[in-house]
């Protein structure tokens, strides 16, 4: 065990990087990702967090060699070991697990096999790392990434990759429920392999041992980071053939998904956490016909209609749900009548309610890109989720209520929601 602390790296760090800012900004993480171990257990992901923005930081200054940091990567490859310990200790046992009990429901019990057998790999490997102390021979330490299952964790990755993928453009919710449960898994695994990748790199660079297969290690860890950078995007990114996935794919619900973000720090469009796009007071427009509007009425119990007025009958507040912003979830509040909201019944039909209402009332709103042009919205409410929100009319009659009918989205059920003060804006509002 290392009996270099954090003040010494402080110190290593600071003769390698002199006053500047890079020191400054380099020190702030060192103290950062040491009060975050002085925690005890605490948040294990917040920890990943801080040690890879100080490895990235290191690792990523171009103008001094990485070798000078012996101390440093001694130091932090205490605390990955550490962290690996910990994470080990939170993983819940096989049969108690949420992400594989949800395979055996959808009775993948090979995926669910091989899941748990790269799992016990990574964890193993990690095991094995923590004995490889500073006085290891140069021969164990030359072939440390050969312990590494680098192509059993690849190729499940890809497969499970491959298999979200091709459920996320289906329009049936079992298939959008299922690709969740992959990408919840497809994070989990990453997340592990990207703390044991690390954990090899700090031995190897510790030691001084054979560079150029240590640089192969850093180059292993830019190219997982860019594979998992692919499916993030693919994920998020919005366009109708997914219309069902992204509506079904809550990520508070998807915690290994939401602690990748944390652990790399990446931020994901989301309406919900964007005072720009729910602050200002809305109307809410079809797509299709821009002079209808969201009513709620006064009569036969508030129905939600449509209107071509522009009342203050048709202005809306969207508010996001307590807990639920990232997932882009908002209660439609009346500002006419402020204690007013929003809220769909089970064959579709909208009327309005005194005081928050329940799921039902709760919206999932999905913004689409388009094509340069103001973005579209479908909206359904997370009791029953896809029966979206479209306009029908016949004759001079305007109804607002929801279907099922994915034919009917992409033309009655795309909305427009407009700044009232400025009723032909629609800003791109991203994080």
């Amino acid at each position: 065990m290392s009996s270099f602390r954090m003040q010494d790296m402080e110190e290593e760090i600071g003769l390698a990087f002199g006053n500047g800012k890079t020191a400054c900004s380099v020190k702030v993480e060192i103290q950062e990702l040491n009060q975050s171990m002085e925690v005890g257990a605490g948040d294990v992901f917040l920890k990943i967090s801080k040690a890879i923005a100080l490895l990235s930081s290191i690792t990523g200054y171009n103008s001094f060699p990485v070798h000078q940091f012996t101390i440093s990567f001694s130091v932090l490859s205490n605390i990955l070991q550490k962290l690996g310990t910990q994470l080990k200790s939170s993983t819940p046992q096989v049969e108690e697990d949420k992400v594989y009990s949800a395979l055996l429901r959808y009775q993948d019990s090979e995926l669910r096999s091989e899941a748990v057998g790269v799992e016990d790999l990574l964890f193993n490997a990690h095991a094995y790392l923590k004995e490889i102390d500073e006085e290891a021979h140069e021969s164990v330490v030359v072939k440390l990434e050969d312990r590494f299952p680098n192509d059993d964790t690849v190729r499940f990755l890809g497969k499970l990759k491959a298999k979200a993928y091709e459920l996320l453009t289906n329009s049936d919710r079992e298939s959008a429920h299922r690709a969740s449960v992959y990408i919840n898994l497809y994070f989990r695994l990453a997340i592990l392999r990207t703390l044991v990748l690390w954990q090899v790199f700090c031995i190897k660079q510790r030691s001084g041992h054979d560079k150029a297969s240590t640089q192969g290690v850093l180059a292993m860890l830019t190219e997982s980071k860019n594979s998992d950078m692919e499916v993030v995007r693919y994920v998020t990114e919005t366009n109708h053939q997914k219309a069902v996935f992204l509506t079904v794919f809550h990520p508070t619900e998807n915690e290994n998904f939401v602690n990748f973000l944390r652990i790399h720090q990446i931020k994901i469009p989301c309406i919900g956490q964007n005072k720009h796009f729910f602050d200002p007071t809305r109307y809410i427009c079809s797509s299709r016909s821009p002079e209808i509007k969201l009513e709620m009425s006064s009569w036969y119990k508030g129905r939600i209609g449509g209107s071509k007025s522009k009342s203050a009958a048709c202005e809306f507040k969207l508010e996001p749900v307590e807990k639920l912003n990232m997932d882009n979830i908002f209660f439609l509040r009346s500002k006419k009548w402020s204690d007013h909201y929003v809220y769909m019944e089970e064959g579709g039909k909208c009327f309005s309610v005194s005081g928050q209402p329940g799921p039902e009332g709760q919206w999932k709103v999905v913004q689409f890109e388009n094509d340069g042009s103001p973005p579209k919205y479908t909206m359904s409410p997370v009791k029953w989720p896809c029966q979206f929100l479209v306009v029908r009319s016949f004759l001079w009659f305007v109804s607002i209520e929801g279907t099922k009918n994915l034919k009917k989205i992409k033309d009655r059920g795309s909305w427009d929601i407009l700044d009232v003060k400025d009723r032909h804006s629609s800003p791109k509002y991203n994080c």
